[in-house]
């Protein structure tokens, strides 16, 4: 089902050609839904890549293959950029974000 949002790009039409797709997943945590790349064996050590203001996931599409033979690599979109859902106002600042990231990555199992 595509889900349409003033806030997120649709992922049918603007992620068609999104740089490693076929890695790409849609996560619930901390009450959004987000988009996250994984790349390397699931037992590996974990490297959680996070991209600055205004990027994506795309910012590491060359970087991510080239760790992910000895690592799990985990890069998400944060909250509001590509194809995450954006933070409700009342939670966009700092701590909300950084709060927001760790409900993911305990939601992807990382500690």
């Amino acid at each position: 089902m595509t889900r349409m949002s003033e806030d997120r790009p649709d992922w049918e039409r603007e992620g068609r050609d999104w740089p490693h797709r076929d890695a790409s997943r849609f996560v619930e945590a901390s009450g959004l839904r987000w988009h996250v790349q994984e790349m390397g064996p699931a037992d590996a050590p974990v490297l959680l890549l996070v991209h600055g203001t205004g990027a994506a996931t795309h910012s590491w599409r060359g970087l991510m293959p080239a760790l992910a033979g000895r690592f799990r690599v985990i890069a998400p979109d944060l909250p509001g950029h590509g194809f995450t859902d954006p933070l409700p106002a009342g939670r966009l600042s700092l701590p909300g974000m950084a709060s927001a990231l760790a409900d993911l990555t305990t939601q992807l199992g990382v500690h």
